[in-house]
């Protein structure tokens, strides 16, 4: 990325997709969250709209590991639908 200096590059961190990986706290949300809700939802189909290779451009090769786009992805519909802004914002 042209005009960057060296300590902001960041690499594109990817999300985790062991099925397993999360399955105390999707265990512990099953039953407690409803399946047709927008937390439902975004468990269940959350690297179908948001892939990290959809991102991918918009990191170096060189640099720091990102918070894997598809979760800031995420978070910001979260926030978005709950009306939260972000810390600082408008």
């Amino acid at each position: 990325m042209q005009g960057c200096s060296p300590e902001w590059l960041m690499t594109l961190g990817l999300a985790p997709r062991q099925a397993d990986l999360l399955r105390t706290t999707a265990a512990y949300c099953e039953g407690r969250v409803a399946p047709d809700s927008i937390y439902g939802i975004l468990h269940r189909e959350c690297f179908r709209p948001f892939p990290d290779e959809m991102f991918a451009d918009l990191f170096d090769d060189a640099g720091r590991r990102s918070v894997p786009p598809m979760i800031v992805a995420v978070v910001m519909v979260l926030q978005r639908v709950e009306g939260l802004q972000r810390p600082g914002g408008g």
